[in-house]
């Protein structure tokens, strides 16, 4: 595939402070033993993109950790493979600010001059998806468009925290007219962060967004869309936005129905790849009641873990309850303990006899290496 892959891995890092306030959001651990970056790395080298620029701000040194040299998705290259990149202004190297996706762009246009690709894959990070670029791409190049955009028909009446770009397409799948809501109807194209431009073009056009006091890539080609032909790809299949603690619990859980894990791990020829930790299996007690959950490697299960995410080296006593919650690795839960759509970091120790409610819609969040 003739294109390059460029990932904005902290450009949402505001929407779930909680969880991004010691890492960024690429970094951010997902279905027991991923990261979010997962997805975006392995959608692109499973569409043959091996060349793949991450422009990052701060905190990457979790993502550095998991990374590596990108062995793991077949990126440890001579030639192409993962590139961290630090988009610096014009004016005493100074950074710019990562929410300004103009700016960021211009910043790596080092990058972008010294690669030969024809085409540039933009994507974020907050969204869990299984998609084949390859297809995308040859639709752009089948319609002959400047732009093509990433969408997905809603399923049902949503409230978003933030609010989120919406298309209006016409019978040819332009996109007419863009607009922001957070409330997304039955039907309507919704974003999903990526899209796909020839790099001249693009190069010439953040330039031009520039001058003309744009900060945000999609308002210039909204106002644009009679200039350029900017068009929608449509991803019919399982797709998850993580713009707040309630929708990181929820497609956590998500994992928990066949249909989920079918669309996103899967696919032939098109599986999601990450950094491989070994551990030991985990354990399970005589006590252990385990109903419709996924637990990491590495795990010693001497309580109840329910409709629940559990990451490696997470140590349940006895008498203890875990329902529709997430622990994160290395975390331990006291005797009798008991968490119901709880979230917990990394290194949390609850002790016994405690208890610890949120609901669906408020998930109460617990910092790392917290003591309660």
């Amino acid at each position: 595939m003739n294109a390059l892959g460029i990932v904005f891995s902290n450009i949402n890092d505001k929407q779930v402070p909680e969880i991004t306030k010691k890492r960024i959001m690429a970094s951010v651990p997902f279905g027991g033993r991923y990261r979010l970056i997962d997805f975006v790395l392995s959608n692109m080298t499973n569409s043959g993109i091996n060349n793949i620029g991450i422009v990052t701000k701060r905190n990457y040194q979790n993502l550095m950790d998991h990374i590596g040299t990108g062995k793991a998705w077949d990126l440890a290259r001579k030639r192409g493979g993962i590139r961290l990149l630090q988009s610096f202004s014009d004016d005493a190297e100074e950074v710019v600010q990562i929410d300004n996706r103009l700016e960021t762009l211009k910043g790596i246009m080092y990058y972008l001059d010294k690669t030969n690709e024809k085409y540039v894959v933009l994507s974020d990070c907050d969204i869990v998806c299984n998609i084949s670029y390859s297809d995308m791409l040859k639709g752009h190049q089948e319609n002959h468009a400047d732009v093509t955009i990433l969408y997905k028909k809603n399923q049902e009446n949503t409230t978003w925290k933030e609010k989120r770009p919406v298309f209006k397409l016409d019978k040819n799948e332009r996109i007419a007219k863009i607009e922001r809501s957070t409330n997304i109807k039955v039907g309507d194209a919704l974003y999903l962060g990526t899209m796909i431009v020839q790099k001249d073009f693009l190069k010439k056009q953040i330039s031009l967004a520039i001058n003309k006091g744009y900060t945000s890539i999609l308002d210039y080609w909204a106002d644009h869309t009679e200039h350029f032909l900017v068009k929608g790809f449509e991803f019919k299949e399982y797709f998850a936005y993580i713009d707040s603690l309630e929708s990181y619990l929820k497609s956590n859980l998500d994992l928990l129905k066949m249909s989920v894990r079918e669309d996103l791990f899967r696919k032939p020829y098109r599986p999601i790849y990450t950094s491989v930790n070994d551990s030991a299996p985990t354990k399970y007690g005589p006590s252990a009641v385990v109903e419709n959950s996924i637990i990491a490697d590495g795990c010693i299960i001497d309580g109840t873990v329910k409709n629940s995410i559990i990451f490696r080296g997470v140590k349940i006593k006895k008498y203890a309850t875990v329902s529709n919650s997430i622990v994160m690795q290395d975390c331990e839960i006291g005797i009798n303990a008991t968490l119901n759509h709880i979230v917990t970091d990394k290194n949390v120790q609850i002790g016994e006899n405690r208890m610890l409610c949120g609901h669906e819609t408020h998930p109460f969040y617990i910092e790392k290496g917290s003591r309660i």
